[in-house]
């Protein structure tokens, strides 16, 4: 009859700790090898997609991708930025996805820039709103500049959207 190693180790750290030697040691982190990843399942149960949160270096390159010239007017000293936020969601998502199990007509789609660029143009915003907020749980930084007045603005706009959306319903009920 053979020793149950799990209860072995156990007894061997054990006797460690109480002749006062280390049963453990700290390792330093490697912060060179930074790599998250995670899985969006789709509605179907079967699709999903790969994301990554991005290291240093894709994020500078998508924050140089979305950089905003700012111009400022002499007459009047305005300030004026030409914001392209479906640029900057395009970005991101380009930059975030990493994989997928897509398919069109029943054959897989590989998941390389041309995949990305039809994907992302022709999906259901639905969808592509699913990948967006999970690639923005993955990536807190991209939020780090909202203000609470634009947020209060969203909720806002959610607000009426629910109203009119509840309206409807009541409408079709009748």
């Amino acid at each position: 009859m053979s020793e149950d190693p799990t209860t072995t180790a156990e007894q061997i750290e054990a006797r460690m700790r109480a002749d006062g030697v280390a049963d453990s040691a700290p390792v330093q982190a490697d912060y060179f090898a930074f790599d998250e990843t995670t899985v969006v399942d789709l509605p179907d149960g079967k699709s999903f997609i790969e994301i990554k949160a991005l290291n240093e270096g894709a994020r500078r390159s998508y924050m140089n991708k979305v950089n905003r010239d700012v111009r400022i007017q002499r007459a009047s000293g305005d300030a004026v930025m030409q914001l392209a936020t479906g640029e900057e969601r395009l970005a991101i998502l380009e930059k975030s996805i990493v994989g997928w199990n897509l398919t069109r007509n029943g054959a897989a789609v590989p998941c390389d820039d041309k995949g990305k660029t039809d994907f992302l143009n022709r999906a259901n915003p639905k969808i592509v709103d699913l990948v967006y907020r999970a690639v923005q749980d993955l990536n807190p930084w991209l939020t780090q500049e909202v203000t609470v007045e634009e947020i209060d603005k969203q909720i806002e706009e959610l607000k009426e959207l629910r109203e009119k959306k509840v309206k409807e319903a009541e409408g079709n009920a009748s």
